[in-house]
């Protein structure tokens, strides 16, 4: 059991190698819920990247599927790229958590829509990840992600 202020080494990376399902939800600036979600993906190492593929079906019954390549750059740090990134992600893995700003081409009703995310994933016990991303366009808030990770 953790103590108050104690510290896990997390590597996210490690995390994410094999299946891993999820849950989670979209809402807007003002917390309204827009959207429901869950995600089930497949993590397996090439070399140094892990390339986890990751599928979507929300609660609207669209379905979204996305390849994530995350190379290792160092012991605290890793870059990824997707098909629809718009430049390469940072990542880094420190205080016990891991974090990740990147960029993503979005479809929003016909239109792509490069936005910004910044995430913060945190080990929450055993086999559980939460990660909050704030999402902003032109560096205006327009929501949040919220995701429970799961190991089966």
């Amino acid at each position: 059991m953790l103590q108050r202020n104690e510290q896990t080494n997390f590597d996210l990376l490690a995390y994410f190698e094999g299946r891993t399902t999820a849950d989670g939800v979209f809402e807007d600036r003002k917390g309204r819920i827009r959207r429901r979600f869950t995600v089930e993906m497949m993590g397996r190492f090439e070399g140094n990247s892990l390339i986890l593929d990751e599928h979507f079906v929300f609660d609207d019954g669209e379905r979204q599927q996305r390849t994530w390549t995350l190379a290792r750059r160092s012991a605290d740090s890793f870059t990824g790229t997707c098909p629809d990134s718009v430049s390469e992600a940072r990542g880094r893995l420190a205080d016990g958590a891991a974090y990740l700003d990147s960029e993503l081409r979005l479809k929003v009703g016909k239109r792509q829509i490069a936005m910004r995310f910044d995430d913060a994933f945190y080990e929450a016990g055993a086999g559980l990840v939460l990660n909050r991303s704030t999402v902003s366009k032109w560096g205006i808030r327009v929501g949040q992600v919220l995701i429970v990770f799961r190991k089966s």
